[in-house]
């Protein structure tokens, strides 16, 4: 949809051969700007002769074998204009209750 919509999505990061680290999160958007995400989980996949088989794992073990963040899912899709909202919104409550006012 053009106006909102909402999913799940996945990023993935190879570990080694025939073997990955998958990350999903839900998300719902509005006009593809205020946008909202929350993880929902890992998997890992690996590679057998039939496909990929998926595993679902635990957090701590997804972030184990990810030390580096490289499933995370970056401030964009996870508030979107959301962020420079509560920026402008707390810039203008420090301006009304700062010494100046």
């Amino acid at each position: 949809m053009i106006f909102f919509g909402w999913g799940r999505r996945s990023k993935t990061a190879d570990l080694d051969p025939g073997r990955a680290l998958v990350r999903i999160w839900g998300h719902f958007h509005l006009f593809w700007l205020f946008r909202f995400s929350w993880p929902s989980g890992y998997l890992l996949a690996t590679a057998t002769e039939a496909g990929w088989a998926q595993q679902p794992i635990s957090n701590e073990e997804g972030r184990a074998l990810d030390p580096e963040g490289r499933t995370d899912v970056n401030l964009w899709w996870r508030f979107g204009l959301l962020l420079p909202v509560i920026g402008i919104a707390f810039s203008i409550f420090m301006s009304t209750v700062g010494p100046g006012s």
